[in-house]
């Protein structure tokens, strides 16, 4: 097997254990449908405040379009709160589900920012939340 194969097994190995941890975790604490939930930006880098997360707080980093979305979201500010809703809401912005993550670890979502449609990857965390990947993520400000 080649390094590069290797790499990605283990990739995918990883992503599929750690989704699978989020979605058991999140079973035991209970999913919502509907939450507030604050990103805070720290030494240039992203991060979700999840309660009740038990993993490492590297594990909660926002990155590959999730960092620029909440850049574009805060106008490059440090901190902002979003409601989510599983359900749509009138006033509320949408991200479409895409496909799954190669590294089976989350999904990737489309959305909407300057007229223009913008990728951005949620991780296995999100399962920790909701109990799986939803097909639309409502959220506004």
């Amino acid at each position: 097997m080649t390094q590069s194969r290797t790499n990605n097994a283990v990739l995918a190995a990883y992503g599929t254990l750690k989704s699978a941890a989020s979605k058991i975790a999140g079973k035991v604490i209970g999913n919502k449908r509907e939450l507030s939930m604050r990103f805070y930006k720290e030494e240039c880098m992203w991060y979700a405040d999840v309660p009740g997360w038990p993993g490492p707080k590297a594990m909660l980093l926002m990155v590959d379009g999730a960092d620029t979305f909440l850049d574009y979201l805060t106008h490059n500010g440090e901190e902002i709160t979003l409601d989510i809703s599983l359900d749509p809401k009138q006033g509320y912005q949408v991200l479409n589900y895409t496909h799954p993550h190669p590294g089976n670890d989350g999904a990737y979502y489309t959305t909407e920012m300057n007229g223009v449609d913008h990728k951005l990857w949620l991780c296995g965390v999100t399962e920790f939340v909701f109990g799986y990947m939803p097909e639309e993520v409502w959220f506004r400000r």
